[in-house]
Order: structure tokens, then C-alpha cells, then sequence
């Protein structure tokens, strides 16, 4: 796969038609003067890259960010925001747990900003359709019991309780998880910028990163300065928190990233009304 002419044109939320429902995020920042250098250079504008801008202010650092475009233009603005308590890596239940205490209602980001992170907490199913996948299931449920996370194996008859519109006529059990949910991507990112930014980082949108210099000492490559369309800005140290665009972005800097995007289709419907709260369902059997 070569990334430059896979990934290009890039497709950005400003590029998008009227009839998908898309809002610019609002952008929180102490920008004034582009800086000419900084300890660290994070590159991209999506969830990644201002919770990157977050957590580096936390820790004291003077850090910057640049975003192409605006914030959240790349795919986090359509991104589903799913919040699932539950994995099968120790480490990956360990971020999202830490996630759920950013985003929560009363969480450190809405302690700091007084904003709402756009989290709705309506609870995660994990779909079996036979045994043996609500065996793996349950063993998923013995990890999350290490981690203190609250799950509940249920029959097809508790499943049709909690979830009334579901057919259960074909599943064979459930776990529920009630601590998961989902995120509205733009409105997470605008809390987080704005945490970000309180904490002493600064954000610069329409700023396109063209390159990086380098020098070699005793055989090995390191960065300098990163080359945009607003200047040069000289640091040690870069982030690439550009998703999909993460290998084209490597490559300027001749580092491989071992990234493959691939194509996804999703539906944008009208609102369906109904009056029980419907949770994210994970049915590894029927994904689509």
C-alpha cells in the first residue's frame, strides 16, 4: 500500500454535504503568535490528538498542536464514539477505564472546564448466539471482575426484559455491561481542547505540516524542527496523532508506520423514536 496516493485526496468534515448532520466543533485555544519552537509537536486535530495535548499539559510540558483543517475534521467528527468497558487486553480495559473517568458526568473534564463531554451512558450488550461464545464471554466477565467493572450474564428471557425491542428469538445469552456508552465526538473534543488549552497548550488549525528537518548522530536520525505552511518550529519530539494519514505522515520523516486504513460504510438515518434506552450492542456473530 503506498499511503500518499491511497489516502489523497483527504476527506475532511468541511467537504461533507448538507444532509449529514455535521457541526464544527468549537475550538478553545491561547494561540496568538505561531510559536518557533516547542518541546513537543503533536500533528492532528481528533480525539487522539487533543487528549495527547491534555495529557502532556497535565504533566507541565510545553506542547503544541496542528490541524490540517479544523478539529476533528479527519474521522473523528463521524466517528460512533463507542465506550466499551469490557476488552480482551488488560491494557486496553485499563485506558478505557481511565477514559470513562475523563468523560463522565462529574468527570476530570467537566470538573476542570465545567463542560459536558458529551457522554451518554446507556450501556453496552455483548451479543452470543451459541455457547461457545458466551463461554468466551463469561471469561471476559472473570477479567473485568480483576478490574472492578460491573457485568451481568443474562438468559434470552433477562435480555428481552432489559431490552424490549430486541428479537431474542436466536441468541443464546448476554452480558451486559451498564458502565459503557458512547461519546459525541465533536462535543468530546471540544471539552478536551479546551482542557487542553487551560493547562497551557496551544492549538493551530489550518496549519499543514510539510515535512521535517533532521541531523544524524553516531548513525542515527533525529528530528529537529517540523516544517509547516506557517513556518518552521524547532523541537525534539513528535506525536503523529493523524489516524489514517498516519503512514503518509511517517514517510516525510522516512519511518515506517505499520498502519493499513481500510474503507468502512455507515448509516445515517432519521431519528427513531422509542421510549426505552437501546445500549450498544456487540454481536460478534452478525457484525453487520
Amino acid at each position: 500500500l503506498n499511503p500518499r496516493s491511497a489516502l489523497l485526496p483527504r476527506y475532511l468534515s468541511s467537504d461533507v454535504g448538507a444532509e449529514v448532520p455535521h457541526t464544527e466543533t468549537p475550538i478553545h485555544q491561547n494561540a496568538s503568535q505561531f510559536p518557533t519552537e516547542a518541546d513537543v509537536v503533536v500533528i492532528g486535530g481528533g480525539s487522539i490528538g487533543n487528549s495527547t495535548l491534555y495529557h502532556l499539559g497535565k504533566l507541565g510540558v510545553n506542547a503544541v498542536l496542528l490541524e490540517k483543517d479544523k478539529l476533528t475534521a479527519g474521522t473523528t467528527w463521524h466517528s460512533a464514539g463507542l465506550v466499551w468497558s469490557l476488552r480482551p487486553s488488560d491494557i486496553d480495559t485499563l485506558v478505557i477505564g481511565h477514559t470513562l473517568n475523563l468523560v463522565k458526568e462529574g468527570g476530570e473534564i467537566e470538573q476542570l472546564t465545567g463542560m459536558d463531554c458529551g457522554f451518554n451512558n446507556n450501556g453496552g450488550l455483548f451479543i452470543a448466539n451459541n455457547k461457545e461464545r458466551l463461554d468466551e464471554y463469561k471469561r471476559l466477565q472473570t477479567l473485568g471482575k480483576y478490574f472492578g467493572i460491573e457485568t451481568y450474564v443474562l438468559s434470552p428471557k433477562e435480555t428481552k426484559k432489559l431490552y424490549p425491542l430486541m428479537n431474542v428469538d436466536d441468541i443464546y445469552g448476554s452480558l451486559y455491561s451498564p458502565a459503557d456508552g458512547c461519546l459525541d465526538p465533536s462535543t468530546y473534543v471540544s471539552a478536551l481542547s479546551k482542557a487542553a488549552t487551560m493547562l497551557g497548550g496551544r492549538i493551530y488549525q489550518d496549519t499543514s505540516v510539510n515535512g521535517f528537518t533532521t541531523d544524524e548522530t553516531r548513525g542515527r536520525k533525529r528530528i529537529t524542527g517540523v516544517q509547516t505552511n506557517r513556518g518552521l518550529i524547532k523541537t525534539e519530539k513528535v506525536v503523529n496523532c493523524t489516524g489514517a494519514w498516519a503512514p503518509y505522515l511517517s514517510q516525510m520523516a522516512g519511518v515506517d508506520c505499520p498502519l493499513v486504513p481500510f474503507r468502512h460504510a455507515y448509516v445515517v438515518t432519521e431519528n427513531i423514536p422509542v421510549r426505552v434506552q437501546t445500549a450498544d450492542f456487540h454481536d460478534l456473530e452478525k457484525p453487520f
